[in-house]
């Protein structure tokens, strides 16, 4: 017999907001770190990206507040302006008709507001932490009721940018406080780190809901001066309706955007050097479906989650694994099937196989022949590929739309990202 949300002690007023998104069953990570919240234990809870991890700890956090008491009692943090405002959307959505009972707190707005706004006493915050530090230390924040805190992105947020502020929050709470840290992905050395400010805490580590229909890791081999063209036809040829690409450097996208313009694939940039509001438009906009293709650097997207992302294409290799696994991530959210692509040069393939080797991902080569992706070596012959290799289909007419290519999609396994079925 399944676990339902109602198993798992949710509170009522929740379990209706839950039926209404037409949320019965619990995921994995959900069933697994639901209880040992309810216990008051601190964890470190990963699992894959797209697998419900925000509502792993705002449902028990939510359920156990009391709502009637006019203090902060859970503090969640997150990397970016946009990963904070969508976790106060996502507890907002949870408690209807409680206005004031959560407050997002960033960086890059007028101070003064916020702390209008912290007057009117939140149950929960959700900040960036340098933004909560000085309302901390200006005594606009009290944390003498907080009874838990998230680190959401955690192994960003214990990274060297963000370390020092997340454990001078931490330090600045009470000693029996329970810390939770989630991630996609989190290895020995964050376990480390954070056991510095946990107590006796529990190793989530889960897999990727059953069914999941999974994500295809594929790389094309291209000559440098055609890398451009390469994303070009490989966009077009896939011919979904939302893509994300990755590129390291902003200098380099004034060359992808005018080319996907040109051609008629319209396409926009998410760069931090955008303002709040600008940043805020184009992701709505891409959610929205208004154009099919953001391209964008791993600083503003992480976190981001737009559930139909149909493909993934890494335009420039990821610096490491970990990355290459949050990337990746941003598409087959919630066990939906997706499209993963490296496009790389000859000299960059030594990177894909590494990280084939460091995630257990089969991470195939794939050549554009014929209006189909193809294995290289059919392709030799100049023979067309196998019916179910064929990419190219109709746009879709609904938001229902599955990638091109689905039997060759890769289930999960042990929280990672498994290989291909055949």
């Amino acid at each position: 017999m399944s676990t339902t949300f109602a198993d798992l002690h949710v509170a009522a007023p929740l379990l209706e907001r839950l039926r209404e998104q037409n949320m019965e069953t619990p995921t994995p990570v959900q069933a697994e770190a639901i209880p040992v919240i309810w216990e008051g234990k601190d964890a470190l809870v990963e699992s894959p990206t797209g697998t419900g991890k925000t509502y792993a700890y705002l449902l028990p956090i939510l359920s156990k507040a009391d709502i009637d008491k006019k203090d902060v009692q859970a503090i969640v943090l997150a990397p970016t302006h946009e990963l904070v405002m969508q976790i106060a959307r996502v507890a907002e959505g949870l408690l209807p008709g409680q206005d004031t009972a959560v407050l997002p707190l960033i960086g890059g707005v007028d101070v003064k507001r916020q702390i209008e706004k912290l007057k009117k006493k939140p149950m929960l915050i959700v900040a960036t932490p340098g933004r909560l530090l000085e309302l901390i230390d200006q005594r606009k924040v009290k944390l003498h009721e907080v009874k838990t805190v998230v680190v959401d992105e955690a192994d960003r947020m214990l990274d060297a940018g963000f370390g020092k502020p997340v454990f001078d929050v931490m330090k600045r709470t009470l000693r029996d406080t329970q810390r939770l840290f989630f991630s996609a992905t989190i290895p020995e050395a964050i376990i480390d780190q954070a056991s510095a400010v946990t107590k006796d805490e529990v190793v989530i580590r889960a897999s990727a809901p059953e069914g999941a229909q999974g994500v295809a890791h594929l790389y094309l081999l291209t000559d440098p001066r055609k890398k451009v063209d390469t994303l070009r036809r490989l966009l077009r040829l896939v011919n979904v309706r939302s893509s994300i690409v990755f590129v390291n450097q902003i200098d380099k996208v004034d060359e992808i955007v005018s080319k996907l313009n040109y051609h008629h694939l319209p396409c926009r940039l998410l760069h931090r050097e955008a303002t709040k509001e600008d940043r805020a438009r184009t992701i709505q906009q891409f959610r929205d479906g208004v154009f099919p293709v953001l391209i964008t650097t791993d600083v503003s997207a992480r976190g981001i989650d737009i559930p139909g992302v149909e493909c993934v294409v890494h335009y420039d290799p990821a610096p490491d694994a970990d990355t290459y696994v949050h990337r990746s991530g941003r598409t087959g959210r919630m066990g939906r099937a997706g499209l993963v692509f490296s496009v790389i040069t000859s000299q960059e393939l030594f990177i894909i196989r590494k990280f084939a080797k460091q995630t257990g991902l089969s991470i195939t080569e794939k050549i554009m022949a014929h209006g189909a992706l193809q294995d290289p070596k059919e392709s030799r012959g100049g023979k067309p590929a196998e019916k179910q290799t064929e990419t190219r289909q109709k746009p879709a007419k609904t938001g229902k739309s599955k990638p091109a290519v689905s039997k060759a999609g890769a289930g999960t396994k042990n929280g990672k990202i498994g290989k291909p079925r055949t």
